[in-house]
């Protein structure tokens, strides 16, 4: 009788739950592959990605990018998560594809990753990662806002980048240009763990 209560109640929540609350990722590709070298999924947040139009836009501009696949969308949660050879495009050319589709629609995404250094509230690392932040040819590409300072986790957001059609090679920001000298050994780098959110996490701009 206990266990025959039980689901009727189960089963009455779940009817009552909203349209979109248990809206799942629409993906494109088996997010389960193993990725080549080089090749990063990283999920991109987005400011006022919440419709039909805005997943449609976001294929086709992405589409076009070498290599750039979108592993899964979510209009509730306004993110993106993609699939690209960094050696091929940029970070920062594929946040640029983001960008370029919301103005088909009239919007600003403004495309971000989310950056973790975990060793960012040790000793006196925070000063170090933070001259490599205000660093002056990073902050013509991309400007880094705190997240959360005690578990080391930032916002990389992407400023406009003029794209020369006749460059072949990735332009503009790419991963390695945090990554390396915070994360590589002594002298080059740091030697801090680094890397970029590839997962949905509820964040707070």
């Amino acid at each position: 009788m206990k266990i025959k209560l039980f689901a009727a109640v189960l089963f009455a929540s779940l009817l009552l739950l909203p349209a979109g609350a248990a809206q799942a990722d629409e993906p494109d590709v088996d997010s389960a592959e193993v990725p080549a070298p080089h090749t990063p999924t990283l999920i991109f947040y987005l400011a006022g990605f919440d419709t039909q139009p805005d997943v449609d836009a976001i294929r086709a501009s992405v589409g076009k990018l070498k290599s750039a696949v979108i592993v899964a969308v979510n209009t509730n949660r306004s993110y993106a998560r993609i699939r690209f050879d960094s050696h091929i495009v940029s970070y920062h050319q594929v946040a640029q594809a983001i960008a370029g589709a919301g103005k088909t629609l009239g919007k600003n995404y403004d495309p971000c990753l989310v950056f973790y250094v975990r060793e960012y509230a040790q000793s006196n690392n925070a000063a170090k990662v933070d001259a490599i932040f205000s660093g002056k040819r990073l902050n013509t590409r991309v400007v880094v806002r705190p997240l959360d300072k005690s578990k080391g986790e930032f916002t990389v957001h992407f400023r406009p980048l003029k794209i020369d059609p006749n460059v072949t090679a990735p332009q503009g920001f790419n991963g390695g240009h945090l990554h390396h000298p915070i994360s590589d050994p002594p002298p080059r780098g740091l030697g801090l763990t680094s890397g970029y959110a590839s997962e949905y996490a509820p964040i707070s701009f």
